[in-house]
């Protein structure tokens, strides 16, 4: 007598469930991946960021280091409603001067100007500027023709800040005055806030700030009490 044998196989039923379960698998793995991914662009975009603000930072703290105060030259720094398309934000005497050409170029004091302005390739981010330009005696501070650069971008706010030698915080600060009585004075020291974006939809940002002392400021100080 003979029998016949079932060939060996899957039923259509056990495909549909391996392939379900195959699926449900891979869609974990994916979402898994695609989360990992996402942290690690994260943390690369933040680690940017703290880079490139850091730079930032560290130039304008150079800059404020060296501020100085002469006769012919004002510090003057504006709020943010003031300085708009046409004004700079900071503009200063220091000795921090940059020579990018040392065998064309002179050392010496420079005109330093600070301003921000929107992105032209990003109009939801700011761009902070940097201008430095070689200063001469008698020659207006004012009409600085020195070209901009761009010292950091990706900015949502950018902020200055003023403290005067009692430790009080200023909006604005300005040696400009028509008045000779007035004593002309550098702060004693100045903040800088730079504000980037991270995930605008989610509006979350990076806020750095760095406080600087500037010593011309002190040292007038002192020398006005021994006077």
């Amino acid at each position: 007598m003979t029998f016949a044998s079932r060939a060996d196989g899957f039923t259509l039923m056990e495909v549909m469930l391996a392939t379900l379960v195959l699926a449900l698998v891979v869609a974990m793995v994916t979402a898994s991946l695609s989360g990992s991914l996402k942290v690690v662009d994260a943390t690369r975009l933040q680690g940017d960021i703290y880079y490139r603000g850091q730079v930032a930072l560290q130039r304008v703290r150079a800059d404020l280091q060296a501020a100085v105060l002469p006769e012919d030259v004002d510090f003057i720094g504006l709020e943010e409603e003031e300085a708009g398309t046409s004004e700079d934000m900071l503009r200063f005497g220091s000795l921090a001067h940059l020579l990018f050409d040392p065998d064309n170029e002179l050392p010496g004091m420079g005109i330093i100007r600070y301003a921000v302005r929107p992105d032209k390739n990003d109009d939801q981010s700011l761009v902070l500027l940097r201008a430095d330009r070689l200063y001469r005696p008698g020659q207006d501070s004012g009409k600085d023709e020195a070209a901009y650069f761009v010292l950091c971008d990706q900015l949502r706010a950018v902020r200055f800040r003023y403290f005067d030698d009692q430790g009080e915080e200023h909006e604005k600060w300005t040696t400009k005055t028509d008045d000779p009585e007035v004593v002309r004075r550098l702060p004693a020291a100045v903040s800088c806030t730079l504000e980037f974006w991270l995930d605008r939809e989610a509006e979350t940002t990076l806020t750095m700030e760095a406080r600087v002392v500037l010593p011309a400021g002190l040292l007038a100080k002192k020398k006005k009490e021994k006077s």
